[in-house]
């Protein structure tokens, strides 16, 4: 083991089990394993032996260790017998650091009443863990300089204790002007030698309790349930005036539950009317106070309103003890509660420099690459250089919501073409924020851009009988604008294939955005994750009977598209035997493929042909081709054709149960890539990002 970091609090309640989660996340994107333990526990649930905290990352990371080595003792045995406490922390701490690159050591709570204790307890673990310290510090309810004077104050007093204080991450801040701030404690804290990796916004959805929970603790009666109990609750309104006076304080935030008394028939009718008005927030719910609900009537006429979608709950107590009630209600982190881990991990990623925090610790050197590995480095890679991806289907649920996350996350600059009312409305019903995407209606855009796309797409294709009415017909086409898009230099590239087949989605871009120099054809690609590392697998959805030639073409194509993503290629070209083992038209192409990659890229290890068994297992190898540079080494498997490049990659992917990151286009001018009509939001995300990152390294020629 080579890193390890304990995680220290300021003090209570500062959110640092959160950020633990989203550290943890973010470390397994660059190093293969990251184990973690709590030394000390403090919430135990009824007949549990493992820290409340511990059990959730335990469960989030399926962590395979023993929940005695993640959390070996509690606050009460470190308080009663420290020396034996420390014996048995070293030992657990032992077996947890093994076979791993990096170790998180969560500290305590300070919820007891000897929290100095505490404090040099924590010190004494990440002295003699030899872990360098980073320090959790919540900006909630504080000014600049009582934040900044509790994290000098920690930092000095963890360093007189011999500690190694590596920095400190400011979580939970409400300031409207976040980055000003962020720059003014940056400055401040790193003058004093203490580096601030990041600052973290406060997220009202992350400790907020959904609202099936706020029901379950009232004890209140459900009346009208218009929507998911799993909404998140953000903050209350209490509503006890007039219509025009309530609607001046539920019109600026998303979640709100609103609080009414269960009599007050015109605040009622005003949360429904503006739970369904484009011009005012999403609401969770309404709590209908007092014991008293609507009459028959108004039931009749409320539930008779098509489409409501405001859950309506009653209770017997009064209106500012309901409000007292609910306030104190907190939402606990389930581990299956993905919307909220992946909230926390987004939040972690885009506010705290992992990559400092890595370089400060030593980086691990490993030539693994994980699949969490992978994917990180494709998410960070396409964050290196704004490109400008287009989505033809932007009317799609999936690609809007998609489209978001990858704008929270900074991936790449997006636009979306569809109805601009329509896109939006579908923004608004799912909750995710587009403001920052362009819109572009194609059916609606202006004469001067048509008729440069359309003149384009007639010079293009004329000599295929394309006339100038055809390619302005064409211009209502989503994707072939979004391929004259990209040609046409407004966009880098595309992504589509949600809703649109696969020879929808491609044949634009082959018509218009064409191969590159030097390219024979188009081909294709998968990443596929296998358990302990990625390997790339091509063509296994676009060329179905390539001859020797495009077979080459596919093998270099495929190495250059491997090493852009950061995966060393050693290729293999498959085939039924292994060197010259075998005779016969198919394993002759595979050969004479061979030869001609070998000299078009003399750099490259290419073998073929060879069986996957020898290309994968170095046993085998050495049984079947002695001193291969390719055996048992390869990282890119090309396939002699469609059918058994197809049937491989996806008996693999679904007996062993991983992800394949594809179809990847390459050999295009500039990217263009298809998804699968069963696509995944997070399938969706990863092809913009691949795009993204094609669109980086691709220099086209004008053709």
């Amino acid at each position: 083991m080579e890193q390890s970091i304990f995680i220290a609090a300021t003090e209570q309640r500062s959110g640092k089990s959160f950020i633990t989660i989203g550290l943890i996340n973010a470390l397994r994107g660059l190093v293969p394993s990251v184990g973690y333990m709590k030394p000390i526990g403090q919430r135990y649930k009824p007949g549990e032996k493992i820290d409340s905290d511990a059990e959730l990352i335990k469960s989030i990371f399926a962590l395979d260790d023993d929940p005695i080595d993640i959390n070996p003792v509690s606050m009460e045995d470190a308080i009663r017998n420290t020396d034996t406490v420390f014996e048995r922390i070293f030992s657990a701490f032992g077996k947890i650091e093994k076979g791993r690159n990096a170790v998180i050591i969560e500290g305590t709570d300070y919820m007891s009443a000897t929290a100095a204790l505490e404090f040099d307890i924590n010190a004494e673990l990440a002295k003699n863990l030899n872990a360098d310290v980073i320090l959790i510090a919540s900006a909630a309810s504080k000014t600049f300089e009582g934040l900044t004077g509790s994290i000098i104050e920690c930092a000095d007093s963890f360093r007189e204790m011999g500690c190694n204080l590596l920095g400190t991450i400011i979580n939970r801040i409400k300031s409207a002007h976040i980055e000003d701030e962020g720059r003014k404690l940056k400055a401040f804290l790193e003058e004093r030698h203490i580096p601030l990796f990041g600052i973290v916004p406060d997220n009202p959805k992350i400790a907020g309790p959904r609202l099936r929970e706020i029901i379950e603790k009232l004890g209140a009666t459900l009346i009208d349930c218009a929507s998911d109990l799993s909404e998140i609750v953000t903050d209350i309104r209490v509503l006890a005036m007039t219509p025009e006076n309530a609607l001046m304080y539920i019109k600026d935030k998303d979640g709100c539950l609103l609080i009414t008394p269960g009599d007050r028939i015109d605040i009622i009718f005003t949360a429904l009317a503006a739970q369904e008005s484009r011009r005012f927030p999403h609401y969770s719910g309404i709590v209908l106070t007092g014991g008293l609900v609507p009459g028959e009537n108004v039931r009749t006429l409320i539930t008779g309103i098509p489409d409501i979608c405001l859950t309506m709950i009653s209770v017997k107590e009064d209106t500012y003890s309901t409000a007292l009630n609910i306030n104190n209600i907190k939402g606990e982190l389930a581990d299956d509660d993905w919307e909220k881990i992946s909230m926390v991990n987004r939040l972690v990623e885009n506010s705290v420099d992992i990559d400092r925090i890595h370089t400060m610790l030593g980086r691990v050197r490993t030539n693994i690459i994980t699949p969490k590995m992978f994917q990180y480095r494709i998410l960070q890679k396409a964050k290196e250089k704004q490109k400008h991806i287009v989505l033809p289907e932007g009317t799609e649920k999936r690609v809007i919501i998609a489209a978001a996350e990858v704008l929270e996350r900074g991936i790449c600059r997006l636009t979306l073409i569809g109805n601009e009312e329509k896109i939006k409305e579908t923004a608004r019903n799912n909750r995710v924020d587009i403001s920052g995407l362009k819109i572009v209606d194609n059916t609606l855009c202006d004469a001067k851009t048509i008729d440069r796309y359309a003149s384009r797409l007639y010079k293009l294709r004329k000599h295929k009988g394309m006339t100038q009415e055809m390619a302005r017909d064409l211009m209502l086409d989503p994707v072939h604008f979004a391929a004259l898009m990209v040609k046409c230099g407004d966009a880098d590239g595309y992504v589509s294939g949600a809703v649109h087949s696969t020879a929808d989605t491609l044949r634009p871009a082959l018509q218009i955005i064409k191969t590159k120099h030097g390219a024979s054809l188009a081909s294709s690609i998968f990443f596929m994750c296998m358990p302990d590392n990625v390997l790339v697998y091509g063509d296994c959805a676009l060329v179905e009977n390539p001859d020797a030639n495009q077979l080459a073409d596919i093998a270099v194509t495929s190495a250059d598209t491997a090493k852009s993503f950061g995966i060393e290629p050693v290729v293999a070209i498959l085939s039924y035997s292994t060197g010259e083992s075998g005779k016969g038209k198919d394993v002759d192409k595979v050969r004479k493929a061979t030869e001609i990659a070998r000299k078009k890229r003399p750099d490259l290890p290419i073998e073929g042909p060879i069986q996957y068994d020898a290309a994968t297992s170095e046993e085998v190898a050495r049984v079947k081709l002695k001193d291969s540079k390719v055996g048992g080494k390869a990282t890119v498997y090309i396939f002699p054709d469609l059918d058994a490049g197809n049937t491989a990659y996806k008996a693999v992917q679904r007996s062993a149960k991983v992800p394949a990151i594809g179809p990847v286009i390459q050999g295009l001018n500039k990217p263009a890539n298809d998804l699968s009509r069963g696509a995944e939001v997070i399938d969706i995300v990863y092809t913009i990002a691949v795009t993204a990152i094609q669109a980086q390294s691709i220099r086209p020629a004008t053709r």
